[in-house]
């Protein structure tokens, strides 16, 4: 009973102090390079509407753009005069990083977070040579890739009302 009183105000201080009473699992994903985001997610109003479909990344020409999660490189080559590289995940995932200037990976190529993919500073339709195009899909559907990065939120569990209180 006392045992069970001190898990139960410990638990009650630990949630009120904003630590999560249980650890969040390792992140499994990374941004692909380190830059505010300058465009974000815009899924279209209607079909065939305006749209975008990932998030640019501004960073200086020159940049080295890294694999956001473990997987295979599935295809890299040009669209219209820039270079892209697409990545396979478990799960059905797939992302995508575009306005590339080099690419160092080769269809096949199995990657881990962090690994190298290419250079950033290629150009294309609204894109300058200082952004990064990332794009995120999950069994062929876009997906808002900041999802990816976002912290859980914190559980929080409360201590049943009735059993008997606590004497401390």
């Amino acid at each position: 009973m006392l045992r069970t009183c001190l898990v139960l105000t410990l638990t009650a201080v630990l949630a009120t102090a904003g630590v999560p009473v249980q650890a969040a699992p390792a992140a499994e994903w990374s941004p692909p390079v380190d830059g505010p985001v300058v465009r974000g997610y815009e899924p279209p109003a209607r079909p065939f509407g305006p749209r975008h479909l990932g998030i640019d990344y501004e960073v200086p020409p020159g940049t080295t753009v890294r694999a956001a999660g473990d997987g295979v490189v599935v295809w890299t080559g040009l669209v219209g005069r820039s270079r892209a590289v697409s990545v396979n995940h478990p799960g059905g995932r797939r992302t995508t990083y575009a306005y590339l200037r080099q690419t160092v990976v080769r269809a096949g190529t199995p990657v881990r977070r962090g690994d190298r993919l290419g250079i950033s500073g290629a150009t294309g339709p609204s894109h300058g040579p200082g952004v990064v195009h990332f794009g995120y899909r999950i069994a062929g559907h876009p997906e808002d890739p900041a999802t990816m990065f976002a912290r859980p939120k914190p559980r929080i569990s409360l201590a049943p009302l009735d059993r008997p209180r606590c004497h401390g």
